[in-house]
């Protein structure tokens, strides 16, 4: 394990991460309210999936049905990335559930006296958590 951590590139690698959140949050847009992910008690995320049946039955229904494949698309995406975050232990999902997931955009400085680490032990579990988020998605870049 040691070997595939020394061959990830981790600034590459936590710039993927930065960029799969970022997209992860835009996709959040495109769902209902009540579809959204819910955060639970140890950081991990549940999704319901849909919620209704779509009315097809529209003067416009190719549009719908395009629509339908989309969202149907997204939710695959939004699954894939909570699967992955939810492997994850559950300090590696506190830290990054704070650093991208909350309404506040929060700072290194500002999550480590949440994780009650110290610096060496705060920097260890950000390189976990971005190289083991990355290795779910299979977005981790190696050197």
């Amino acid at each position: 394990m040691t070997d595939i951590f020394e061959s990830v590139n981790y600034v590459e690698t936590k710039n993927a991460v930065k960029n799969m959140m970022n997209l992860y949050k835009l996709l959040l847009l495109r769902l209902e309210e009540n579809q959204l992910p819910k955060m639970t008690a140890k950081y991990g995320l549940s999704f319901g999936g849909r919620a209704s049946v779509r009315n097809t039955k529209s003067s416009v229904e190719s549009y719908v049905i395009k629509k339908i494949i989309l969202e149907g698309q997204i939710e695959e995406y939004v699954n894939k990335i909570i699967s992955a975050f939810n492997r994850l232990d559950e300090d590696e999902r506190k830290y990054l559930y704070l650093k991208y997931l909350t309404d506040m955009t929060m700072s290194d400085e500002q999550i480590m006296p949440q994780c009650h680490m110290c610096l060496r032990n705060f920097r260890e579990l950000k390189k976990l958590a971005y190289v083991k988020f990355a290795l779910a998605l299979g977005i981790e870049v190696y050197s």
